[in-house]
């Protein structure tokens, strides 16, 4: 292939992503959440702590990404993720500011559905990885200051429990970091379209940083990862179950493969817990929390429960919008055809 082409396409993404990277890693309010931008080159290397940042994995990536890009010999630059993105955002630019009055805005499925995206990745990469980050983090360190893990009943609780769950944190981020981060035809998680509605956005951003920061300072939050319940045996059953939930938590999270991401389809997923209800994910995660949140409803009574419930209606909501999106799909009509039930096998 012709160098000329290969070099627009590699200035292309620099342009397109490297610069909201660049951006995110010097703002004062994302600063601190993202890491700093410092010696981002191949810095992903740890002794005993995390030494890099999001901001800085994502750039070696995106410079690894334009080495790919320069020995590749089969680039059709229009049909590039990235050239779909920059002709998109183009067209959008020229009729906000020059051809509002002139005529209507022209943008083939193709640019909309890779401008969305493109907005999906820039948010929800850094945040995955960041959480891929601190989990890792705990994990290591959890294992670095445990002292013993015989099998007693206070191990159990400070021990083995937490053990488990950073575990599974650390995998589910870890499959949602790479959703983000990597698509092709090859992972079979090509974008199929993305949410379309300002309501399946709004919903879905409220639940992640910065956003569920706000929504927390106004709805509260009463649950925990690991509650006490006033009795050992107690918090050992409760805890269990909790567990339990976000097991299958993860579990649709590991069925989604390289699907995982918010916002998009990729693909319709019938595997897995996914085989029983249609938002397993959903579910368990606020069965989990409403477990922990037990403690809190005694103590501080219709105020817990109510915090409780409308977080829980935000996923419902989510639920009900991604349903809306995916039922454009005719794979996904066939999938409720099979998997009939949301939430509750039997039930709902």
């Amino acid at each position: 292939m012709d160098i000329k082409p290969k070099t627009k396409l590699i200035a292309l993404t620099l342009l397109i992503y490297g610069l909201p990277i660049f951006i995110l890693s010097i703002l004062p309010f994302s600063k601190g959440f993202f890491g700093d931008f410092e010696s981002p080159i191949f810095n992903f290397l740890f002794n005993g702590k995390i030494l890099f940042s999001p901001t800085g994995i994502i750039f070696d990536l995106l410079l690894l990404y334009c080495a790919y890009l320069f020995i590749r010999d089969d680039i059709s630059i229009e049909e590039e993720r990235v050239y779909l993105v920059y002709s998109g955002l183009k067209k959008i630019f020229s009729f906000v500011f020059i051809d509002k009055i002139k005529k209507d805005l022209a943008i083939s499925k193709a640019e909309k559905v890779s401008v969305l995206f493109y907005f999906v990745k820039i948010f929800f990469t850094p945040i995955m990885i960041n959480f891929l980050i601190n989990n890792t983090r705990s994990l290591i360190q959890f294992l670095s200051n445990s002292n013993s893990f015989e099998f007693t009943k206070a191990n159990i609780l400070g021990s083995y429990f937490y053990l488990i769950f950073y575990l599974i944190l650390m995998i589910d981020t870890a499959i949602f970091a790479f959703g983000y981060l990597f698509e092709s035809s090859f992972l079979k998680n090509t974008v199929k379209s993305v949410e379309p509605t300002a309501l399946g956005w709004m919903v879905t951003l409220m639940c992640y940083p910065p956003f569920n920061d706000l929504t927390g300072r106004f709805l509260g939050w009463y649950s925990s990862d690991f509650n006490d319940f006033g009795n050992i045996n107690i918090n050992i059953i409760a805890g269990a179950f909790s567990l339990l939930a976000f097991a299958i938590y993860c579990w649709a999270s590991i069925a989604l493969g390289f699907k995982a991401s918010n916002l998009t389809n990729r693909g319709i997923v019938s595997g897995g817990p996914y085989k029983y209800v249609r938002h397993p994910a959903y579910i368990s995660k606020n069965l989990s929390w409403w477990i922990m949140g037990i403690p809190f409803i005694k103590t501080y009574g219709f105020v817990a429960i109510l915090s409780l419930a409308v977080w829980t209606f935000i996923y419902f909501l989510r639920a009900l919008t991604e349903e809306r999106h995916l039922i454009k799909d005719e794979a996904y009509v066939e999938y409720m055809k099979k998997t009939k039930y949301m939430f509750i096998p039997g039930v709902y």
